[in-house]
């Protein structure tokens, strides 16, 4: 069975989430510190964003957020900086319930962002997040 990611020196691919549609990396890793690209609720099959609104969304947008920490020896539960852009702010506690629903506190810090569009069309909210990794994982 293949390895869940392939990297070329520190950038991460996860064969779990959506491929990227754009010239970037699902995720870059500097020292135990690692970037991850932002995701809106891309479904890995199709590449289409979910139906089912903001919630939806934001479970798949976690989804693949969660296999490129993965892939890249990572876990939501090691999450230090979490960034929301969302079309709506008042869809923000929505969010961030979906949040509180798969990661327990403390909670990282947060930035949510007001933004009238986001790269793919019907996206309602896009995720962002850096973190820890330690220095013997994902090497």
């Amino acid at each position: 069975m293949a390895p869940p990611f392939t990297r070329a020196q520190n950038y991460t691919i996860s064969s779990e989430a959506p491929k990227p549609n754009g010239n970037y990396s699902h995720a870059i890793r500097q020292g135990n510190h690692l970037h991850v690209c932002g995701w809106m609720g891309d479904d890995p099959k199709t590449g289409n964003i979910v139906e089912g609104g903001v919630r939806a969304q934001t479970e798949q947008a976690i989804r693949n957020i969660d296999a490129c920490l993965r892939a890249a020896g990572s876990s939501l539960d090691k999450v230090t900086r979490r960034r929301i852009f969302v079309i709506d702010m008042a869809e923000f506690r929505e969010i961030d319930a979906e949040w509180a629903r798969r990661v327990a506190a403390p909670f990282p810090v947060n930035t949510c962002v007001g933004v009238t569009a986001l790269a793919k069309d019907g996206a309602r909210v896009e995720i962002e997040v850096e973190a820890v990794v330690d220095e013997d994982e994902g090497a």
